[in-house]
């Protein structure tokens, strides 16, 4: 062999243990280090909540204007999740109606009836005549997935109660024992806190219809 190729090999002989020494230091480095995570899953708190701030939502009416939850601070206020479809929300109409009318003018108390036949159903057009039928003497806002969603409402009827600073004071899901959603205005205009957990459909068969067969 040649003085140049003897050359080649010595200098490619040169460049190997290079590479070699350089990747030995490399890991020796590494494993004097703490190893980075694969994924970092970060959970950060919010720094308040929204039942903190209390709740709040923005929907149209049947008027066209908007209803925003936020106008009604300083009333106790019952928001209503349901449609015209749903029969467990057809039960319990009838006593929203009479609450709204007794304790509206009296006790300033604010009842909306939040509609999800948009999401499902004939829309706002199945929504006038039913209210109408119904005689539901309380504003009626549309619902679309977001709200729903950002409402966490995972059943109808879903009836929140939210007292004076907009904070939700309970909740009932499906349609209850006749009487269940009086007794609850009531706590709600005295200013009794009650359970905002709520009952899970299972417990409440055939008095709910699951918000998925909604979407």
């Amino acid at each position: 062999m040649n003085r140049g190729g003897q050359g080649l090999r010595a200098l490619a002989i040169v460049i190997s243990l290079a590479l070699i020494v350089g990747a030995f230091y490399n890991f020796s480095l590494r494993m004097r280090t703490k190893p980075a995570p694969l994924l970092r899953l970060d959970t950060p708190q919010a720094a308040t909540s929204p039942g903190d701030e209390g709740l709040e939502f923005s929907a149209p009416g049947l008027d066209g204007k908007d209803i925003n939850l936020s106008s009604y601070r300083g009333h106790p206020v019952i928001v209503d999740f349901w449609a015209t479809w749903c029969g467990p929300c057809r039960k319990q109409i009838p006593e929203l109606v009479a609450l709204y009318k007794k304790y509206n003018k009296s006790r300033g108390l604010v009842i909306i009836g939040v509609s999800c036949d948009l999401i499902q159903g004939d829309g706002v057009k199945a929504v006038a005549p039913f209210v109408e039928e119904f005689r539901m003497n309380y504003p009626i806002a549309l619902a679309d997935e977001r709200l729903t969603d950002s409402m966490g409402i995972e059943a109808i009827p879903t009836t929140l109660f939210i007292g004076r600073d907009g904070k939700l004071v309970s909740r009932i899901v499906g349609a209850g024992q006749a009487g269940e959603i009086t007794d609850s205005a009531k706590q709600l205009l005295d200013g009794v806190k009650g359970p905002v957990a709520p009952s899970k459909p299972d417990d409440i068969n055939g008095h709910v219809v699951n918000i998925s067969v909604v979407k």
